[in-house]
């Protein structure tokens, strides 16, 4: 069994060309958002915190490509990113973080429909 080294990872994490830099920024400042909107909850709030951290994690998986772009998996994951942080600011009490999750949402609306027409209609 061959093992995955860190190299491996940190190569599929950056920044790739063409079309695919746009869905790479989009993800980037995607996750970047999640995190600090996660990081926003409130201490009480546990679910919240949770769905906003999986909304990150599931920016990850899209970046490292653990699905092919035609897959369930991949509409699975590309929607999750765009439902999660919608959810949260519906039942959030942090209501300074609240914009956050509002803008990670439309982001990641912006990334669902453009992957979808171009990568996964194609």
């Amino acid at each position: 069994m061959n093992g995955l080294t860190l190299q491996q990872v940190l190569s599929h994490l950056a920044p790739r060309s063409g079309i695919n830099l746009f869905y790479d920024i989009l993800l980037y400042l995607i996750f970047i958002l999640d995190l600090v909107f996660m990081f926003g909850q409130s201490d009480k709030q546990t679910i919240t915190t949770i769905m906003a951290g999986g909304a990150a994690a599931l920016a990850v998986v899209a970046k490292l490509d653990v699905f092919t772009p035609k897959s369930f998996g991949s509409l699975i994951v590309n929607a999750g990113m765009f439902i999660l942080p919608l959810l949260v600011v519906g039942i959030s009490k942090a209501k300074k973080v609240q914009p956050l999750g509002v803008i990670s949402a439309v982001l990641s609306a912006l990334y669902f429909f453009a992957f979808w027409l171009l990568s996964q209609r194609s």
